[in-house]
């Protein structure tokens, strides 16, 4: 379960409530040791801090998979952390008021088992931008896998740092001058590469692909250049699809394997150009469109080309990994052993990936964004332009880049995450400010941390908006604001927003009203606390999402347009028009079924525990346990055709059609698939049918989820199963996302016969 380290939130804190027995007391650097007797045991503990601190801790998951919640001294959940199920998993909080803060350790699933908790750091929170990142990286510093930070406005670094360690065997410090794989970053390499070729006069980017690569087979549609630099070419993934066969894809990759891959491909997964899918084969061929077109090889053209008119001097493109980058940053994931681990970058990737470069080599490339010293302005707009599909919908990336808006601010930004490394790059045109983040732990979460980075060194141009003087609001605009919204990095927090005549005010989960004051249109100060809103607004007035600007910059996404009564009592028979399955649309293999044992209504999600739920209206549920909430949209019979899950964000969900009466022994049988030339074989054991093939390195378990289909984990995710005039199951389809259609025949049993007398 991945596990988000999110910020306490509160306004004010009521009065206390009795804790649970057998509290143990936490102090700074004494490790406590514990077991989780059952599946339905927690232990507690308890820290005395003073208000405005910062704590950093970790448990051992010694032999359970543990999930740690922190509740106030008024016993209130205020986060939860899970990021890894085995070895060390690491938390920080932040305190508002000086008090007993309580950890629950739970075991995650149905487990039971050995651990130790720690508190390794308690401080005063930083008071300067560098303080804060120091601690926002705190888990990145010492002697384990690291991480490096660059931020520029206007020209100047306002910080470039490094922590943590660049290799574990020789112990080497991280560096800013450490190379390091910036894994999909390298795209907007890339596409520099093919508009430059471009703008030469070699190519165009609305050519055939087969113009520069005539091996590629001829589908029914052309697949152009611009195609590829957009992900909107209909190819499939090459990396999702190697690993449909169990391949290792840390092991050699060639180029001949990948043109192969795509021979194999029967049909394109979609016309080009009238879907977004994020495809790295498309990246892979540009750079041999580069080869071919200059006879050169890429990396040596990328050098000539880009890297040196920029003084990139110590970036390069790691043609395989047999090549050596000196003093490179190894990488590094927890292991089995719940121990870092060396990991091998990911093989052939380059174009799409592979390329090692430093943070002061990045800076060179980021002021050629506004200084246009290689590629002139017009190519810059170009790469920054988001593409148009077919239907006239807009996407949110050019050439190899992406395009939308933080805080009201353009951001352009791509980041990276080969096996092991992680990188985030972004720009923000409207005041020429950067974030560039790289790490060697496959844990770093660098779009999230770099975000964080950001506000804390450009919250003043976040909220540049105009400061109205007193009286000047027009109070009739705030009936468009009205509603409640889920801060994204904790749902359980949620701001109501009302009005009574002209008072506007706010109320935060379990906590008093209180005033707002307009600061502009879209800015509102919350009375009697260092605390402001801003709502993101629409051309209409309206908003969909706002930012909370209080210890930070934190964002919240609107999830109703009234505010629940604190006094609402569900009545479960309601929840009979809701019971089902509800697939995410992003998602289609994850699939919430929501279920009914007399009062007790409770969810499940694919590959996971059941969940109680907890009913805040008729049509908005907690999810108990989890900082989740759903949302159904509810309809005038109270029945519900789609949903939103929230967390992390809004996530839409549609009701889908099941058959209660499912003989499973119908789907066994080894199927074949031409294409990946790989055998899986499907078993019924116990009344539950698993995947197995050769390279597989254990079963995988398929949950039925609609007609004819099932969910499961990767590599494979979803099967939709097919049958012939006679009803008769002929083989399946197999989409894991990237990579969709890719067909499997059932096996001659005659054949299998043969094969088990041999």
């Amino acid at each position: 379960m991945k596990k988000r380290q999110l910020l306490c939130f509160a306004f004010i804190l009521l009065k206390a409530t009795l804790l649970p027995a057998q509290s143990q007391n936490l102090k700074l650097n004494q490790p406590i040791s514990a077991q989780l007797e059952t599946s339905e045991d927690s232990k507690y503990f308890t820290i005395a801090l003073d208000s405005a601190y910062f704590v950093y801790g970790k448990i051992d998951q010694n032999s359970v998979d543990g999930i740690i919640k922190l509740y106030s001294e008024e016993n209130k959940l205020l986060e939860e952390f899970d990021e890894t199920g085995k070895g060390p998993d690491f938390f920080s909080f932040t305190t508002n008021k000086k008090g007993d803060y309580r950890l629950e350790v739970a075991p995650f699933k149905k487990d039971s088992g050995a651990f130790s908790i720690e508190i390794l750091t308690a401080e005063p929170l930083a008071k300067t931008p560098e303080g804060k990142v120091d601690q926002l990286l705190i888990g990145y510093s010492g002697d384990i896998p690291g991480a490096e930070v660059l931020v520029l406005k206007d020209g100047k670094t306002l910080l470039e740092k490094a922590y943590g360690m660049s290799n574990l065997s020789y112990e080497i410090p991280f560096k800013t001058s450490t190379p390091t794989n910036i894994g999909s970053t390298s795209k907007q390499f890339t596409a520099m590469a093919i508009m430059l070729l471009q703008q030469q006069g070699k190519l165009n980017i609305d050519d055939d692909i087969r113009k520069y690569i005539p091996e590629l087979p001829e589908f029914e549609q052309k697949v152009t250049l611009r195609n590829f630099l957009t992900h909107t070419n209909g190819y499939r993934e090459f990396l999702n699809l190697f690993s449909l066969t169990g391949s290792d894809l840390t092991l050699p990759i060639s180029e001949e394997q990948i043109i192969r891959s795509i021979q194999n491909q029967p049909k394109l997964q979609n016309e080009p150009g009238t879907k977004f899918n994020y495809n790295n084969t498309g990246f892979i061929l540009l750079s041999l469109v580069v080869e071919r077109v200059t006879d050169t090889p890429f990396p040596q053209w990328m050098k000539e080309n880009i890297f040196e008119p920029l003084n990139m001097k110590d970036t390069r493109v790691r043609a395989s990994n047999d090549e050596i980058i000196p003093n490179r940053a190894a990488g590094y994931k927890i292991g089995d052993s719940g121990k870092y681990v060396e990991v091998e970058d990911l093989q052939y990737s380059r174009g799409a990936g592979g390329i090692y470069t430093t943070l002061p080599d990045l800076k060179n490339w980021i002021q050629n964004f506004k200084s246009h010293q290689l590629g002139g302005e017009e190519i810059y707009k170009t790469m920054t332009t988001a593409f148009v599909l077919k239907d006239g919908d807009t996407l949110d990336y050019g050439f190899g880049l992406s395009i939308d808006k933080y805080h009201n601010k353009t951001r352009i930004h791509h980041g990276g995450a080969d096996a092991a490394h992680r990188s985030m790059l972004m720009y923000f045109p409207e005041f020429d400010a950067a974030v560039i983040t790289e790490s060697n732990n496959a844990s770093f979460n660098s779009a999230g941390i770099a975000n964080k980075i950001a506000d804390i060194y450009f919250e003043n141009e976040f909220n540049d908006a105009k400061t109205l003087k007193e009286g000047e609001y027009n109070i009739a605009k705030f009936e468009k604001l009205l509603g409640e919204y889920a801060l994204d990095e904790s749902p359980d927090f949620i701001l109501s927003f009302m009005k009574e005549g002209d008072r506007i005010y706010t109320q935060a989960t379990g906590q008093p009203e209180i005033d707002l004051i307009a600061e502009s249109d879209s800015v509102f100060k919350i009375k009697g606390i260092e605390a402001r809103v801003k709502f993101n607004l629409n051309e209409d007035g309206t908003a969909n999402s706002l930012t909370l600007m209080q210890n930070g910059i934190h964002t919240a996404t609107k999830i109703s347009s009234d505010k629940n009564s604190e006094d609402f009592v569900y009545e479960t028979s309601k929840f009979d028009k809701l019971l089902g399955k509800y697939a995410l649309e992003e998602m289609k293999t994850f699939v919430m079924t929501f279920m009914k044992d007399e009062d007790r209504i409770y969810t499940q999600a694919t590959g996971q525990p059941e969940l109680d739920l907890i009913a805040e209206s008729d049509s908005l549920f907690k999810i108990k346990g989890v900082n989740a909430r759903v949302k159904f949209h509810l309809n005038d019979n109270g029945t519900a055709d789609s949903l939103t899950l929230i967390q992390n964000g809004l996530h839409k969900a549609k009701k889908i059609k099941t058959s209660e009466n499912v003989d499973l022994k119908n789907f066994a049988g080894s199927f074949y698939s031409s294409e990946i030339e790989t055998i899986y074989h499907i078993n019924l054991k116990n009344d539950q049918l698993e995947i197995s093939s050769f390279l597989f390195p254990e079963n995988l378990k398929l949950q039925y989820t609609t007609e004819d289909s099932f969910a499961t984990g990767f590599p494979v995710q979803a099967i939709k199963f097919i049958r012939n005039s006679k009803d008769k199951i002929i083989g399946f389809e197999v989409d894991n996302g990237r990579t969709s259609g890719v067909r499997f025949d059932k096996m001659n049993e005659e054949f299998l016969m043969q094969k088990q007398e041999y």
